[in-house]
């Protein structure tokens, strides 16, 4: 079963009906730290690692281009995906205006948004194959990318939390 080295999360398709909820939990948690933590999010604690806002940004921004990326991924036969240039988001100052209300609220629409995406998809249409280019390029399924953001905001959750701990 294919592993996250960093954060120990397991690519179990046998979780399928935790998806959604996992998703929400973990959005949930990230905008209510934002929200408690406003003025600490915005800080960077250390020079290669996002701030909390960054991090709650990006789960955001990963929610929402899974969800499209489904979409293709039910309609095409075997898409390839180009990449959502996350790190270029930051250093193009693309989120620079961003609050840590603004995301907060964000991040809570684009979890709803992609759990009522997700839980529309038939068991067979979840074993549509896409070929997905991270973290290595590699031939997927519709239920992997699913996975994909159960582990994309549990794992950014911990980093935001992180963020703010060494702040506190």
């Amino acid at each position: 079963m294919e592993t996250c080295d960093e954060c120990g999360y397991e690519y179990d398709p046998s979780t399928y009906g935790q998806i959604t909820s996992r998703v929400s939990a973990a959005a949930w948690a990230a905008a209510d730290e934002l929200r408690t933590h406003p003025a600490e999010a915005t800080q960077r604690q250390v020079a290669d690692r996002w701030s909390a806002l960054e991090y709650g940004a990006h789960i955001r921004d990963v929610l929402l281009t899974i969800r499209d990326r489904m979409v293709i991924g039910l309609v095409e036969d075997n898409p390839d995906f180009k990449p959502m240039y996350r790190d270029e988001r930051f250093t193009l100052g693309l989120c620079r205006a961003d609050t840590a209300g603004e995301v907060a609220l964000e991040l809570e629409a684009a979890a709803a948004m992609f759990g009522r995406l997700f839980a529309a998809i038939d068991a067979a249409a979840l074993e549509r194959p896409v070929r997905y280019g991270f973290p290595n390029p590699a031939p997927r399924t519709v239920l992997w990318m699913g996975l994909q953001a159960v582990h994309e905001a549990e794992h950014h959750l911990a980093d935001l939390r992180a963020n703010l701990t060494r702040t506190s």
